[in-house]
């Protein structure tokens, strides 16, 4: 049977065999120049105007009003253990037309428990490398010791003009698994600063457009952090852009994932 823990507003603990097996899971989304996260006192430039919580020892609800930068809605979340599974599911419907660099439900687990993970008949093995292994999956496989932890999509909701995919990346001491939409095309096209100094904050709006029309640049900072990032330790520390894609989501649209984590026990 699994147990977890809630602190800061998510699943903050997991256990399993009587193991922590996780760090925080949580839902995160951005706009252009906002960065939301259901963490409290976790991201920017974003207001929570109205929230409301429940859980206990086996569910977990949330309520959350949230005005971005570029955009207003409401999300709804559902989680429950059911013995060796956790069901979970987020949801938003926007209040107003709305900008969206992606749409994440986050997972976390811990390096140590994790011998490699299987997405799309790929072995990734943890090298610390931080490059998001993503592709449009349902599916991803983590083989533990002595188990295996399987996430499965079961339903999803996506907006015209993005994409369902699923990433891990091996990072430090631990696996981040995102389930996620992206843009697949997109309404504009933005640059980020990604440092804790600029707090991913966006360069303007007409210098973004300038610097990506020059092919070389954009291909350079296209999802640069995540693809490939700089091992100039400075860049890194003190610049570190990339280049994104937004869409415009129209009010009254309903953005939403459902999907199943499962701990399968190794009976060899």
């Amino acid at each position: 049977m699994l147990k977890w823990k809630i602190n800061n507003n998510v699943i903050s603990e997991l256990y399993y065999n009587n193991q922590n097996i996780i760090k925080p899971w949580g839902f995160e989304t951005a706009d252009s120049s906002a960065f939301f996260s259901l963490e409290k006192n976790v991201g920017w430039r974003y207001k929570k105007l109205e929230e409301d919580y429940h859980f206990t020892d086996s569910k977990y609800e949330a309520t959350v009003l949230t005005q971005m930068k570029e955009g207003k809605w409401e999300l709804s979340i559902d989680e429950y253990i059911l013995n060796e599974t956790i069901i979970r599911k987020v949801e938003a419907k926007t209040l107003e037309d709305s900008f969206f660099m992606d749409f994440v439900m986050r997972y976390r687990f811990k390096k140590n428990i994790v011998e490699y993970a299987k997405i799309a008949d790929k072995t990734i093995y943890h090298n610390d490398t931080n490059v998001y292994y993503q592709y449009p999956v349902d599916n991803i496989l983590l083989k533990c010791k002595g188990f295996d932890i399987k996430l499965n999509i079961l339903d999803k909701i996506v907006p015209e003009n993005m994409e369902p995919v699923m990433y891990v990346r091996d990072n430090y001491d631990e696996w981040v698994v995102h389930v996620r939409m992206v843009p697949r095309k997109w309404d504009k096209e933005v640059i980020k600063i990604c440092t804790s100094w600029a707090v991913t904050r966006p360069i303007p709006q007409f210098l973004s457009n300038f610097l990506l029309s020059f092919k070389k640049i954009k291909y350079e900072l296209w999802y640069r952090g995540e693809r490939k990032p700089f091992k100039n330790w400075l860049v890194r520390k003190f610049l570190n852009p990339a280049a994104f894609g937004m869409v415009k989501v129209k009010e009254n649209t309903t953005l939403k994932w459902k999907v199943k984590m499962e701990i399968i026990c190794d009976k060899k």
